[in-house]
């Protein structure tokens, strides 16, 4: 997790002890003066008023500090093609080395795992896996891996390196020239493609005296989960790597972290799609490496740390580690949540017929609940009623319809399962999504299931099956804007591939790093989208309204402001 998250646990508990309070101290004033005066009715209201509408990433959006890299070429049905790459520093696994004495390179091998699953293990001990995380494999795309020439810096030299550097989604190719990324090549493979296949490791069989036989045989020595794995020793025309490490036993540029970040300044991840095919991969990038394999006499320090070693083998690593970031090229898109000045066309009063919900360097949307200010005294005229009306606020719910004909291009199985709400003003969770604590046997997809409803489908349980809608539970939210007079912020609405990331990244152009709009961070590393209905879609029976189930605690006039809002009958 990055050092920008503004959701502090220290907050996040006094916050928990204040609201509970404050909910004890309503309810008791509330059974004070009711208890064997009103028969309590329990009714529903489902047409409260909402305005929303889209906001994109004119400038970009942060994507260092993510929990997850990104790389690969996604074309979605709806919102175009995007291609991600992958900027990352790398440190060695140790510093200032020794190699021992007639160091030989034996090999030198690049991995990266994917996010899997084990399906089976067979008696020989062989598993089968399910790949995780790959979005819409269509085919082979062209990977190439290069030693980058930029450096990154931890902290912004603008702010007197006193903020931390904020690195952009399109910064690549705008204020860092790719040509400067592409040093020596690493590996370049041209019809790439995610397999699932576990990967088998094996030795030869020494003989008696310890020496490999002119026919050996082997045996397994290691097992590794799915990944993409290059011998880089064995290409030509690409990094010495002998030249680049062994040989520098001793030099200054191997001494410590920072002289080796800045003689090797990072690997750059390149993605392109050949024939408009690919995929887009998640990746934990923190198990990442480079392991370069050599041979020795005497002892080197390969071992345990302090402790050299003398069975004439050694390794040492480049790992993923330090700054890094995502870039996202849209270039091949042209729906109008990439086009300048999109913002500019929102009608940030009335609302919108459509809301776009586009992962990575896309959009989200914003909700302004209980509608329009008309008197134009800092309270929605819906809200200021609704205060006046002594009721109890048992549930409150916003239902989100999928816009299936505007996604119909699509498959299901490309619509995001999550969304995720958050206060966007303030920058943090909403308080049902503070005490939200359900966790499914699923993993982050059956999280926060209370608070962020996953997708309902047409055909429960088939994530082939179309997407019907979303719920989203704020009733803590909605009680403290009612019956506390909390301020009522704006909520901000995004695709989301884990709702327990609760991070956010800035978005740019908006601001300072302590000043500036922020969006979810769990939104920036997810390639899917969605359209959904706003509150002014031609359907009107899909429209996003306030939904509350609310308990009557006196005699309502129905025909009273109180009663009109809450539809009470005569």
């Amino acid at each position: 997790m990055n050092s920008y998250t503004y959701i502090r646990k220290g907050i996040v508990a006094l916050l928990f002890v204040f609201a509970i309070i404050a909910c004890e101290e309503d309810f008791g004033e509330v059974g004070t003066g009711i208890v064997g005066q009103v028969n309590f009715e329990t009714d529903m209201v489902d047409d409260l008023d909402v305005v929303a509408y889209n906001i994109n990433y004119p400038e970009g959006v942060q994507t260092n500090g993510v929990p997850v890299g990104v790389l690969g070429y996604y074309d979605d049905a709806v919102y175009g093609a995007t291609t991600s790459s992958f900027l990352s520093q790398v440190a060695l696994s140790r510093t200032n080395p020794d190699f021992g004495d007639a160091t030989v390179l034996d090999s030198v091998v690049f991995t990266l795992p994917y996010f899997s699953s084990v399906i089976e293990t067979d008696e020989d001990g062989n598993t089968t896996y399910e790949l995780d995380s790959i979005f819409k494999n269509t085919g082979p795309m062209k990977l190439s891996a290069y030693r980058s020439n930029f450096f990154l810096n931890d902290l912004d030299p603008e702010t007197n390196f006193e903020d931390p550097e904020i690195y952009l989604s399109n910064d690549i190719g705008t204020t860092i020239p790719e040509s400067i990324l592409m040093g020596e090549l690493l590996f370049e493979i041209d019809n790439f493609e995610p397999n699932a296949e576990e990967i088998v490791l094996q030795t030869p069989i020494l003989d008696e005296d310890g020496n490999i036989p002119e026919d050996p045989e082997f045996e397994i020595s290691e097992r590794l989960s799915p990944s993409l794995r290059i011998r880089l020793d064995q290409l030509e025309g690409v990094l010495d790597w002998d030249e680049t490490l062994l040989q520098r036993e001793g030099d200054d540029v191997l001494l410590n972290i920072n002289t080796f970040n800045d003689f090797f300044r990072g690997i750059y991840l390149k993605a392109e799609s050949v024939s408009g095919t690919g995929s887009a991969i998640l990746f934990n990038f923190g198990v990442a490496n480079v392991t370069v394999y050599y041979s020795f006499e005497g002892d080197d320090d390969s071992g345990e740390v302090g402790e050299p070693t003398d069975d004439g083998r050694g390794e040492i690593s480049l790992e993923f580690s330090g700054v890094s970031f995502i870039n996202y090229d849209n270039s091949e898109t042209t729906h109008p949540i990439f086009q300048e000045g999109f913002n500019a066309t929102q009608d940030t009063v009335q609302g919108e017929e459509n809301l776009f919900l586009k992962g990575g360097d896309g959009s989200i949307a914003l909700i302004d609940l209980f509608g329009p200010d008309f008197d134009d005294d800092g309270v929605a005229d819906q809200l200021e009623v609704l205060r006046s009306c002594n009721v109890i606020i048992n549930e409150a719910n916003l239902i989100f319809f999928v816009d299936q004909e505007a996604v119909a291009l699509g498959s299901g199985v490309d619509e995001p399962e999550r969304v995720f709400m958050v206060d966007f003003d303030n920058n943090s969770l909403l308080f049902d999504g503070v005490i939200d604590a359900t966790a499914g046997i699923e993993g982050p997809v059956s999280t926060r299931t209370n608070h962020l409803g996953r997708l309902t489908r047409e055909t429960e349980g088939d994530l082939t099956s179309p997407g019907v809608s979303y719920r989203i539970r704020i009733t803590q939210h909605v009680n403290n804007i009612i019956k506390n007079d909390s301020t009522n912020v704006r909520l901000a609405l995004a695709v989301s591939q884990n709702v327990s990331v609760v991070n956010t990244g800035v978005i740019g152009g908006t601001g300072s790093i302590t000043e500036a709009k922020r969006t979810p961070i769990s939104s920036v590393v997810s390639p899917e989208g969605t359209i959904l209905h706003g509150n002014l879609s031609d359907d009107e029976s899909k429209r996003l309204k306030l939904r509350i189930s609310y308990t009557i605690t006196e005699d309502i006039d129905p025909n009273s402001p109180c009663g009109q809002i809450l539809g009470i009958e005569e």
